[in-house]
């Protein structure tokens, strides 16, 4: 770049900076990744064993299932996004070589502007440089892939299990009716005739144990989104506003050098965009997962149970009404708003260098 600043053209710096901006976040997003194993590998067994392992309800059944096929969708597209973003790179450099070497007369590319103290199409370099580049590229978007797609596993098994916590906190507290509640709401879901049966029952240690534990597994849910947020609060600030300059110059890319039969800078604006979503996204269910706790706690018929659980459920109930999120370094929220913001700050980037160049 440094070379290019100094002897090359404006557009011929602006094409090497959306890919010199992915490779600095891949690799701060690998680094932390081996910096900090430990916390990455209870991020993956903790939430593990919460998952239950009898039976469970229809309810239950259906927010897991629904979240893992997400999960599924989600890993698909982006490792596809990822690996046809590395490819038109470094698949056209295949096919000229090809071409030249069958006798044809084709000139010799290279996918990446690298500095070298030689030059490449001379003999065998070019075989050498080729194989590093691309293994180079397949390396960084691997990288990427890699923190990207854990940041969404683990947020995608803490909302689920902040949504299971839900379902069994509405499950508490049994509550008799007399037939004055529809029962479709979570307080007419059970009817008990006996109720001063009932009211003994309440009384037993049962409930006492199974709100600790309740309250224990909120705690534990809130531990590991603050694991997440130390792991990614920097390489999510880098990201975002690297992907605000990527998305800005790879606009400017499609705009102003590219054909409309050429979609390298295309596919690779859309990567951009198809992964600042996904961040965003599974931020904005942990923000709307943690608070639904809250709405649980209210609909548990705490009314019904003892002092004692009455203190502790408007204690929890407080902490829950506080959402749980993951910022970028402490300047914004991870969320669909945030999604909003950058899109917003690209096209602006981007339509001041068109009138930029233009002048």
């Amino acid at each position: 770049m440094f070379v290019m600043a100094s002897i090359g053209t404006f557009l011929d710096l602006f094409t090497m900076m959306p890919c010199v901006g992915f490779l600095l976040v891949a690799i701060a997003k690998a680094y932390k990744i081996k910096r900090y194993r430990s916390v990455f590998e209870n991020l993956v067994l903790e939430p593990r064993a919460m998952w239950p392992t009898g039976r469970i309800s229809e309810e239950e059944h259906k927010i897991i299932s629904d979240a893992m096929d997400r999960l599924r969708i989600v890993v698909k597209v982006y490792f596809v996004c990822n690996a046809m973003l590395a490819s038109i790179f470094t698949v056209p450099s295949m096919i000229a070589w090809i071409k030249n070497r069958t006798g044809q007369d084709v000139d010799l590319i290279l996918g990446f502007s690298y500095w070298l103290p030689f030059d490449p199409f001379q003999g065998h370099r070019y075989e050498i440089v080729y194989f590093v580049q691309t293994f180079h590229c397949f390396l960084s978007a691997g990288f990427m892939v890699c923190g990207d797609l854990l940041f969404c596993i683990f947020l995608s098994h803490i909302t689920t299990q902040f949504s299971l916590l839900a379902i069994r906190i509405n499950k508490f507290m049994y509550v008799p009716i007399d037939d004055q509640l529809v029962e479709s709401y979570s307080l007419g879901m059970l009817k008990i005739a006996n109720v001063s049966k009932l009211m003994c029952y309440i009384k037993l240690d049962v409930y006492q144990e199974e709100f600790a534990s309740i309250v224990k597994r909120h705690r534990a849910l809130i531990r590991l989104s603050n694991d997440v947020e130390d792991m990614y609060t920097f390489t999510l600030l880098v990201n975002f506003i690297n992907s605000s300059i990527i998305i800005c110059f790879c606009l400017f890319c499609c705009a102003i050098i590219e054909k409309w039969s050429e979609f390298n800078y295309k596919i690779f604006c859309l990567t951009s965009i198809l992964q600042i979503w996904m961040l965003c996204w599974y931020g904005q269910q942990l923000l709307d997962t943690s608070t639904g706790v809250a709405e649980a706690l209210y609909n548990c018929g705490w009314y019904v149970a003892s002092k004692g659980i009455k203190k502790s459920v408007l204690i929890m109930m407080q902490r829950s009404q506080r959402e749980v999120y993951v910022t970028t370094y402490g300047f914004s929220i991870v969320s669909l708003d945030s999604y909003a913001t950058i899109l917003k700050t690209s096209w602006s980037y981007f339509t001041l260098l068109i009138n930029m160049y233009k002048e």
